[in-house]
């Protein structure tokens, strides 16, 4: 009986220290999202001059950025896991599970669609207030659990939307972003990400129940997520006569050793932002992993201070931008689960 409490002790603690890991993960991840977020924004807007002005040149700029630099960050993993022991074998056998290609399917939803667009809300409103929108998914996933699965939504929940949802709306529409090109615009563009994002979670989780995430996540979510953004960036610039633009865009980043620089920061930070996100789900679970992450919002903005006080990005942020993170961040944890759920370890 002794032995067997014993046993159990042992097995807690492992656990435990599991789930820290999770939590520590998951905290990195997301401050590195408002770090590749950045160096993306940066990279492009030093030849966005170059390109002719309106919303169409700017989702190019950004996606085909994003594209390169998701393969590269897939390569950069895969070459990682090499490091780690892992054999290329592995990453085949990988491919050949039907129920991790989940991943692929949603990458198309989030990459293309969901981080493309956040992508193109930060040119035109800063990444703090843009973040405050794209980072409403649990809101929406909530609402998708309510139509699609019939949950039940409590009190709670209840109010932490509406703290959620006014913070965005404070942040945004009290006291304009400055620097801002075109606000309502930009909120309409960052709305689709937060959609994008809630479908993604739906449809990738039970691939990541039954995958390595650090394998499954540099095939399916970015390199495959990378070549959708690439083909698709081609296929607009033929369909609309600009086909120039691709020469004119690698002439400009080969051309320029800083910005190839920030492009490779960009894909470290996807390295670290996209695996961590997918590997917190695995060690500390949904919860916990989507509780930490949803304080990317409010990470943006000593992130934004330290990236703009070493010139690589113009930041800016008002009084009611702050706020409104700090509500976004509060309603979501609010959404996300009640407090003793975050708080106790052994509920994982």
């Amino acid at each position: 009986m002794e032995g067997n409490e014993r046993l159990l002790q042992v097995y807690e603690k492992k656990q435990t220290k599991s789930i820290v890991f999770g939590l520590v993960v998951a905290f990195i991840a997301a401050m590195f999202l408002c770090v590749f977020q950045n160096f993306n924004v940066a990279a492009s807007a030093m030849f966005e001059e170059s390109f002719a002005s309106g919303l169409l040149s700017v989702y190019f700029m950004c996606v085909m950025v994003l594209g390169v630099c998701e393969i590269g960050a897939a390569i950069m993993t895969v070459l990682f896991n090499r490091m780690r022991g892992i054999p290329f074998a592995e990453i085949k056998r990988t491919w050949n599970v039907n129920s991790a290609k989940t991943i692929m399917i949603s990458s198309i939803i989030a990459g293309p669609i969901g981080t493309a667009s956040s992508l193109v809300a930060i040119t035109l409103i800063g990444s703090t207030y843009a973040n405050c929108i794209v980072g409403l998914h649990p809101v929406v996933t909530c609402f998708l659990g309510v139509i699609l699965l019939k949950e039940k939504v409590n009190p709670r929940i209840l109010a932490g939307i509406a703290i959620a949802v006014g913070g965005a709306l404070v942040a945004n529409f009290i006291g304009a972003p400055e620097g801002a090109t075109n606000i309502l615009l930009g909120v309409l563009i960052a709305a689709i990400g937060p959609i994008a994002f809630a479908l993604e979670g739906v449809i990738s989780t039970h691939a990541v129940d039954v995958t390595d995430p650090m394998i499954a996540c540099p095939i399916f979510r970015l390199f495959m997520s990378g070549v959708f953004e690439v083909v698709i960036c081609i296929g607009l610039v033929v369909i609309t006569g600009h086909v120039e633009w691709i020469g004119l865009l690698f002439g400009l980043i080969t051309s320029s050793p800083l910005c190839m620089l920030f492009l490779v920061c960009c894909m470290i930070g996807m390295v670290v932002q996209y695996n961590g996100t997918y590997s917190s789900y695995n060690y500390c679970g949904a919860v916990k992993a989507q509780a930490i992450l949803c304080t990317g919002t409010f990470w943006t903005i000593p992130v934004g201070f330290i990236m703009g006080g070493l010139g690589i990005i113009d930041y800016a942020v008002t009084i009611t931008g702050v706020i409104g993170a700090i509500c976004v961040v509060i309603g979501i944890l609010m959404v996300v689960a009640k407090p003793s759920e975050l708080f106790n370890l052994r509920s994982n």
